[in-house]
């Protein structure tokens, strides 16, 4: 591992820049506060006043213990550029890598649902068979992601495209923090391209929309009426065992009001795929009820449902150069088969939560 003079530099300047959101006598006065309102005599009569306290005392203290730790890493990475010993840097470097990663999930992971498993929904958008060869290239790409996390994936929907590309999928993303982290990639994704579906290979440009939820939520909040549901079943195609492929198992419900749809054919019969298409619908309802509550409609991603073609988040050009960038940080890659291919996302994911935060 070679580190440069200037890789210490964007780290120690990350460090920085958390230590400016800190204001360190606030939060001196905070736990002094805290701590003498625990030794008042009846502390302990409002039993939940009281572990609200304790767990606002211990926030407060990990705050200030994460302020004198990132203080002597930056010494450290200082000191170990002056010393330019390059094990030294190497090891130093690596440390506070490992810490900065630890502050940001501590920092841009805890949102609700951020520790949920995902469902991420990609549509083809207008555009024929590039679109559909687009939108098969994306879902490949959070597959890749995937296996790089080491996490698990299940195709809970899938409806081809003609020529082997995709109309629309739904993928179940099993892993750690897995909503919040992705729901960064809801949106419209742009490509473009030479195509490769006409003779003249012309210089075109598809769109597909991302949508992503938490695979679950907290508690229901929405009721479900039978008679707002419109059901619609037929033969799953994809995955799936010989019966699940010949008998009309795959199901679609619409929810009237809202006009939203969840589609599942993952279950080998029609009522298991009745029951986890009603999950995965009450947990859509119940993230629009949340987001027209909410004063913070990006804390629940509540804007998912006004996405549309000229809601761009990020382009991925393959002609007349290659680059992929993030229209809402501002991060560039000239290197767009890693992102493409190998699904190397977190750097462009992390990008767009520090602007967030900011």
């Amino acid at each position: 591992m070679t580190v440069y003079q200037s890789d210490i530099d964007k780290i120690v300047l990350k460090f920085h820049n958390y230590l400016d959101t800190l204001d360190v006598s606030i939060i001196q006065s905070r736990i002094q506060q805290l701590e003498s309102r625990m030794l008042e005599s009846n502390f302990w009569e409002d039993r939940g006043l009281a572990v609200e306290t304790q767990k606002d005392l211990e926030k407060n203290k990990k705050t200030l213990d994460r302020h004198t730790q990132i203080k002597s890493l930056i010494e450290e990475l200082q000191i170990a550029g002056e010393l330019n010993e390059e094990d030294l840097v190497d090891l130093t470097y690596k440390k506070a890598s490992e810490y900065l990663e630890e502050i940001e999930k501590t920092l841009y992971l805890n949102q609700k649902y951020d520790d949920k498993n995902a469902l991420i929904t990609i549509h083809a958008g207008a555009g024929g068979l590039d679109a559909e060869d687009w939108a098969g290239m994306v879902m490949s790409m959070y597959q890749a992601f995937v296996r790089s996390q080491k996490w698990n994936s299940v195709i809970i929907d899938l409806s081809s495209g003609v020529e082997g590309g995709v109309k629309t999928a739904t993928l179940k993303i099993e892993g750690q923090n897995a909503y919040g982290l992705l729901k960064e990639e809801f949106g419209v994704h742009r490509l473009v391209r030479l195509s490769p579906f006409n003779s003249a290979h012309t210089r075109e440009t598809s769109f597909c929309l991302v949508e992503v939820m938490p695979a679950e939520v907290d508690q229901s909040v929405i009721e479900i009426k039978p008679e707002d549901l419109k059901w619609d079943f037929f033969m799953a195609g994809g995955h799936g065992g010989q019966s699940v492929n010949t008998t009309y198992s795959a199901v679609r419900v619409t929810h009237l009001p809202t006009k939203s749809v969840v589609t599942c054919q993952n279950e080998r019969s029609q009522a298991q795929n009745k029951q986890m298409a009603l999950k995965y619908l009450q947990v859509k309802l119940d993230l629009i009820a949340e987001a027209q509550n909410s004063q913070n409609k990006d804390d629940l991603r509540g804007d998912w449902q006004s996405a549309s073609w000229s809601n761009q988040i990020r382009s991925y050009v393959l002609h007349p150069y290659k680059m992929v960038k993030d229209l809402r940080s501002n991060w560039s890659s000239v290197d767009i088969d890693n992102v493409l291919v190998r699904g190397d996302l977190l750097e462009m994911i992390w990008s767009v939560k520090r602007i967030k935060k900011n």
